[in-house]
């Protein structure tokens, strides 16, 4: 074996002895594996320091960059959390400003793996905080995507600039809210970040905090001048946000600061739109309070429909409670009731039939609630509508009573129960 290679050896396995040895002898200070790796990358990433310091005492080449992925030794020893050896380097003139083949500086390695004595060494010797890596990331990004307040603090103390923006628009602030890290936002925000920068999509800090439903951080950035109506490029707002994934606390906070619960998005849904179609009856029932109106439009449809339409039979009592038009209509002429027959909805045909539903009423092709629960056999609807008085001879555009569309069907039972309350052939 050469004295390279008992060099690379001996520093493997940390014999301080043995590598002033081979030093002495006249071992090569740069020696390097197969893949590049010198001896002092070895070092450095094992933390052997005072074998490091012979190294370098030796002539090692401190800013050698290995040939497999361009790592430095201080990379490794920043990695590592090797901080005599991070120390050592700088002062032996390492370069704190290299980068690996991804574009990663030292302080980009330290900052990723939450090294904050590590990180506070590398800026004092002048690393820039704002160099972006192949993933356009930063030392602060890293950061504050594995949650690491003591690196992040200690960026933004050198005058990081806490409002870059990546070429989607997302500043740190939004990505720290969307991500749940208050420790950091608030550091962020004590630092200057900016609370009303919106990214491509027009999102702001606040609607990624609503979204995924960080309630303490949706309070702080309100507290510190968070716009609370602002519309993303869908025309959401925060409440929206927060109200399609169902965060009551969310939910409860913006109410309560103010938000405007009128607003539509692009598609002209308010809040309660959301909130009645996916079933929060809690929700609904807190926008209400809140002066939401009970019987708004979009598309046709109302909230109470959209909550008959999905089975939501809390919603629905909620809606009634709060005075929503029983017998309000869709665009294609159905009332609640008959979406509720259609369906087989019996516990929120009582609800409606309870709070005084028109059971006769007709849709645009003249069918009743009654017509739609017989076409579909659904004998329990139309015993529940003919104890409410459904008028059985009644008929629909095409001259249909609902006797003819059970005959047609074939469903006996339901025939059978419009012949008892009167139905004539």
């Amino acid at each position: 074996m050469t004295n390279d290679a008992s060099l690379l050896k001996a520093v493997k396995t940390g014999d301080i002895r043995q590598v002033q040895a081979l030093l002495a002898s006249g071992a090569s200070p740069d020696v390097t594996d197969r893949e590049g790796t010198t001896a002092l990358m070895f070092a450095a990433n094992f933390g052997y320091t005072e074998i490091a310091r012979s190294l370098l005492d030796a002539g090692a080449n401190v800013n050698l960059g290995r040939r497999r992925y361009g790592l430095t030794a201080l990379m490794l020893a920043a990695s590592a959390k090797s901080i005599d050896i991070v120390r050592l380097l700088v002062s032996r003139g390492a370069d704190v400003n290299a980068t690996n083949e991804d574009g990663s500086t030292a302080l980009m390695v330290a900052a990723l793996k939450g090294h904050a004595e590590v990180v506070q060494v590398l800026l004092a010797a002048g690393a820039d905080v704002n160099v972006k890596d192949k993933d356009d990331d930063t030392a602060l990004k890293l950061a504050l995507k594995q949650g690491h307040v003591a690196v992040v603090q200690a960026i933004v103390a050198v005058s990081a600039d806490v409002n870059a923006q990546d070429e989607e628009g997302e500043t740190p602030l939004m990505l720290a809210a969307d991500l749940g890290h208050l420790p950091i936002v608030q550091a962020l925000l004590a630092a200057g970040a900016d609370v009303k920068l919106q990214n491509r999509a027009r999102s702001t800090a606040l609607s990624a905090a609503a979204a995924a439903g960080h309630c303490a951080i949706a309070a702080c950035l309100l507290d510190a001048g968070a716009d609370i109506n602002v519309q993303d490029q869908d025309g959401e707002t925060a409440l929206h946000l927060a109200v399609v994934e169902g965060y009551t606390d969310v939910v409860e906070l913006l109410l309560s600061r103010g938000t405007n619960v009128q607003i539509r998005n692009n598609l002209g849904d308010t809040p309660l739109l959301v909130a009645a179609l996916q079933g929060y009856s809690q929700i609904v029932e807190m926008l209400l309070r809140h002066g939401a109106d009970v019987n708004v439009r979009n598309f046709g449809e109302v909230p109470l429909t959209l909550a008959v339409t999905q089975g939501h039979a809390q919603t629905v009592q909620v809606l009634l409670e709060f005075g929503a038009n029983v017998n309000i209509s869709a665009d294609d002429g159905k009332t609640p009731l008959i979406k509720a027959a259609e369906r087989d909805r019996i516990s929120i045909i009582q609800q409606l039939l309870a709070k005084g539903a028109d059971v006769n009423l007709q849709d645009s092709a003249g069918a009743t609630a009654l017509m739609w629960a017989t076409s579909r056999g659904y004998t329990k609807a139309v015993q529940l509508l003919l104890q409410a008085g459904a008028d059985v001879n009644l008929k629909n555009q095409g001259g249909y009573t609902a006797l003819m569309l059970a005959e047609f069907n074939e469903y006996q039972d339901v025939a059978r129960l419009l012949r008892a309350a009167g139905a004539v052939e």
